[in-house]
């Protein structure tokens, strides 16, 4: 019974959450948008999307100072 809870508990993530937090980029698409897929974000700045390849993110310089 607690590897169907487990199961039911991943699906909900993987199809609701998942999605809303994230979404998968093009490299192309990541430059159009001033971006850059990196492994790791500089500190001056943000994550804004997931690129396709394997574990890197598009970064974007910040515009303005952010907490």
């Amino acid at each position: 019974m607690k590897i169907f809870y487990y199961f039911l508990h991943f699906l909900c993530y993987v199809t609701f959450i998942l999605p809303a937090t994230c979404t998968l980029v093009d490299p192309n698409r990541c430059s159009q948008n001033f971006g850059y897929c990196r492994r790791r974000c500089f500190k001056y700045e943000k994550q804004i999307d997931v690129c396709f390849s394997p574990s890197k993110i598009c970064c974007i310089e910040r515009l303005f100072e952010e907490d």
